[in-house]
Parts: C-alpha cells; sequence; structure tokens
C-alpha cells in the first residue's frame, strides 16, 4: 500500500509539472477560451428549447424549468464525450518524447485530465449560477449536482482508458467512438423524459450516462432521486471501471509505445 501511494504522488506530482506548462499558454491564445467550454451547451439548449415551444420536441414532465433541464444534461453528456477521450489525447500529445523518455505513462493521462477538470468545474459552475438565480442557493442541491459531475468524469475517463490501447492503434475505432460521441447526445434523455416501456426505453436505459443526468436533475430541484439504485451503481462502476482502466493503461503502453515507433510517429 504505501508503494502504491508513493507511485501515486510520484505520478501526480509529474502530471501537475507537464499540466502546469502547457495549460496558461492553451488559453492565452484565446480571449475566449472559457466562454468555448459552455457555448456548444447553451446553443444547444436556446435551440431545442424554441424547438419545444414550436411544438417540434414533446419532452414529458420535467423537473426543472425547460431550459435549465436540457442545459444541464447537455453538460454532464459533454463532460462525459471529454472525459472518454482524454487518456487518447494525452498519449496522442505525447508522442513527441513518449517514445524517447522513460517515466510513468499514466502521468501524462492525469495531466490531460486536469485540463478536464477545469472545463468540467467551469461547466458545472455555470449550471449552478443559473440553478442559484432561479432557485436561490441550496447546499444540499451543490453537494449532489457536484458529485454527479464527478462520477460522470471518472466512468468517462474509465471508459476512455480501457479504449485507449485499441484507438491509438486503430484509427477507425477512434474515428467511430468520436462520431458516437458526437451524435450520442440524441440517443440520452438530456431534452426528454425516456419512455416509461419500448425498445428505445431500453436504448436509453443502457446509456451509462442517464442515472448521472436525473440525478443531478433531481438533486438541483430538490426533489427525491427518482432512481437512487441506479445512481449508486453507476457511481461504483464508475470508480471500478477507473481503476480497471489504469491497470490497463500501464501493462499495454509497452506495446503501444513500441507500435508507435514501428509505426514511425
Amino acid at each position: 500500500m504505501k508503494r502504491i501511494f508513493g507511485a501515486w504522488v510520484s505520478i501526480t506530482s509529474l502530471a501537475w509539472r507537464l499540466f502546469s506548462r502547457t495549460i496558461g499558454a492553451k488559453y492565452r491564445k484565446s480571449y475566449l477560451g472559457y466562454f468555448w467550454m459552455v457555448f456548444p451547451a447553451l446553443l444547444i439548449t436556446l435551440g431545442v428549447t424554441l424547438a419545444s415551444r414550436a411544438g417540434v420536441i414533446n419532452p414529458g414532465d420535467t423537473v426543472l424549468p425547460y431550459p435549465l433541464f436540457v442545459l444541464f444534461g447537455t453538460l454532464i453528456w459533454q463532460v462525459f464525450a471529454e472525459a472518454v477521450d482524454v487518456p487518447y489525447q494525452a498519449f496522442e500529445g505525447a508522442r513527441s518524447y513518449l517514445t524517447r523518455v522513460h517515466f510513468p505513462r499514466e502521468s501524462i493521462i492525469v495531466a490531460q485530465l486536469f485540463e478536464s477538470l477545469i472545463t468540467t468545474a467551469v461547466r458545472m459552475l455555470v449550471a449552478l449560477l443559473l440553478l442559484a438565480l432561479a432557485y436561490g442557493i441550496d447546499w444540499r442541491a451543490v453537494g449532489l449536482v457536484s458529485l454527479c459531475f464527478a462520477g460522470t468524469v471518472l466512468i468517462g475517463l474509465g471508459v476512455g482508458a480501457l479504449l485507449m490501447p485499441f484507438t491509438l492503434l486503430f484509427a477507425d475505432l477512434h474515428n467511430t467512438i468520436k462520431l458516437i460521441l458526437s451524435y450520442g447526445l440524441f440517443l440520452t434523455p438530456a431534452m426528454y423524459q425516456p419512455p416509461s416501456e419500448g425498445v428505445f426505453s431500453v436504448l436509453l436505459r443502457l446509456n451509462p450516462v442517464w442515472p448521472l443526468m436525473d440525478a443531478a436533475r433531481d438533486g438541483a430541484a430538490g426533489v427525491p432521486l427518482s432512481h437512487p439504485l441506479a445512481f449508486v451503481i453507476v457511481l461504483c462502476a464508475a470508480v471500478l471501471t477507473t481503476i480497471g482502466g489504469f491497470v490497463l493503461v500501464r501493462a499495454s503502453a509497452p506495446i503501444v509505445i513500441e507500435r508507435m515507433l514501428l509505426g514511425g510517429r
């Protein structure tokens, strides 16, 4: 246990140094850097709200005002999609030195994760600010919404780490996953309440993010959780998936790096 703790301290320390060297330069290039983290979700929310008022979309009964309902769902999906891509982007961005310098490979994922946590925090703060303007500050809501966003990051990171050895070696797989994550928002209950029965209901409920969306909205509205068991299961699965993903990254890193060398990249 002491060795594991020491190893993670070393990994985190190196990851922080890598992160601190790149984050400032990245956001100095864009005057609206933080704005772009939330603008797509705000634009989607506006468009879907207008469509709902025009009768194009029937969202059903929602626990929050419809714009907030859509915003929470969209932001959580964006956090998940970004977290899934963290391990791939970490290794892809480190190609120039990954094959030349020996260091704990997990540190580049953690460094990329720090950046993802910033965007997650910005998105969550925007959602909580709008919620406070609508309902006032409720610390139970703040705690539950924060837990939902954290769980979303974890499950996305775990899934991305499990997929990373394959997406790095097979470009078509990575492109397919990017396509699914880009348009998968429409196969989540981000914009409407899922139907109670039918094939589409089963498809929506197979999505690991929907209990987190529901819990965040329920917490924000101050009502009891509609699916507490599913929420707990997803949180536990998020932790286990992340641990399993990092174990796979450590085991597969030598093979992946060898393929990078053979591929001349």
